[in-house]
């Protein structure tokens, strides 16, 4: 390939190269099935040679793992954000169910849902960023259930930890019936009866 008299390739940096890969990458196994969805499939739709895309990504599975990681920081950064958010407990529970229930950007279900629940198709570092993003995530869920006990706006009757996977599970079964076609507000009225018990 030829250079610049500066050294430099000409064309698209890598980076942006890299970061044009991983949105397409997570488009394509958030709405298909991951198992369906082939590096050569990736590579015509995010128009890169496969060579390139093992440059930037070692394998398929480093490739797999950068898009889970993406997709945590992208959009489930944004469940974090609220649970660190000084609004009340009542509040970011409303807004919790809100989100999975209805959040347009659901529709298709949860990536991260839909990975964990085939994890043993995944080489290991797929499945490390599965279990540090849920392990994570029940983080996040615990010191929300801790905080809220503290502040008197929960019942001490069900222990963080307990409501922390609790919710956690309730979530994914919402993605999951999401995925399959639930109309939203179906989904909802499931999610407010589950979480009757954390109010």
């Amino acid at each position: 390939m030829k250079t610049t008299e500066s050294g430099v390739r000409p064309g698209r940096p890598m980076t942006r190269n890299r970061e044009h890969v991983l949105a397409t990458a997570m488009d394509a196994y958030w709405h298909d099935d991951r198992a369906a969805v082939s590096v050569n499939a990736i590579c015509s739709l995010a128009g890169v040679s496969k060579p390139s895309l093992y440059r930037d990504f070692g394998s398929e599975d480093g490739l797999t793992a950068a898009v889970l990681d993406h997709y945590a920081q992208t959009v489930l950064g944004s469940v974090e954000a609220l649970l660190s958010s000084p609004a009340s407990y009542a509040t970011k529970l409303d807004a919790l169910i809100g989100f999975a229930s209805e959040d347009p950007s659901m529709e298709a279900g949860c990536l991260f849902v839909k990975m964990r629940a085939t994890r043993s198709r995944f080489g290991p570092q797929t499945q490390a960023k599965i279990a540090a993003i849920e392990s994570n995530a029940l983080e996040h869920y615990m010191r929300f259930f801790q905080q809220a006990a503290s502040g008197c706006e929960r019942r001490i009757g069900v222990s963080a930890e307990l409501a922390a996977v609790y919710l956690h599970e309730q979530f994914g079964l919402a993605f999951t019936q999401r995925a399959a076609g639930k109309r939203p507000d179906e989904v909802r009225a499931l999610l407010v009866l589950a979480m009757s018990v954390l109010r």
